[in-house]
């Protein structure tokens, strides 16, 4: 008799565990924004400085040059010794980028290069952009 049960209620959860569920679609009412794509083309060189002592540290964009100064950053890209090409996608309008690179030399090195504060010392870069809908803008920072 209590396998009987058993059956009945496992049969029962069976049925109301397995049927179709309503998921809302959260994509209802939303509409998709064009975008139009940043290619940040990210290179390390210098005059006499090695560039494996030179490591890309960091590369924000904003939507203008003060919340750039500020630290208030619409996107961030999450750097690498081993990437050159980051990609942004972003809707149409003006934004400016900073792209930061840090020195490891020992000694005066640093300095000499032109990197304040000597080893961990950073050269940073900002310029203004321009995104055009469904087009690709390319910028290089070049440190100085």
């Amino acid at each position: 008799m209590k396998s009987r049960y058993l059956i009945i209620l496992l049969a029962a959860l069976l049925f109301t565990t397995c049927g179709k569920t309503d998921v809302p679609d959260v994509g209802d009412g939303i509409e998709a924004k064009p975008t139009g794509t940043l290619n940040v083309v990210f290179k390390i060189s210098h005059p006499w400085i090695p560039v494996n002592r030179i490591v890309r540290a960091e590369l924000h964009i904003a939507t203008t040059g003060t919340e750039i100064y500020k630290g208030n950053y619409i996107q961030s890209a999450n750097v690498s010794n081993n990437q050159e090409l980051y990609v942004f996608y972003l809707e149409p309008g003006t934004y400016y980028y900073e792209a930061v690179i840090s020195c490891l030399c020992e000694g005066d090195s640093c300095s000499g290069g032109g990197f304040p504060g000597n080893k961990w010392g950073t050269k940073h870069v900002m310029d203004k952009f321009a995104i055009t809908e469904n087009k690709v803008t390319q910028v290089v920072p070049t440190f100085q």
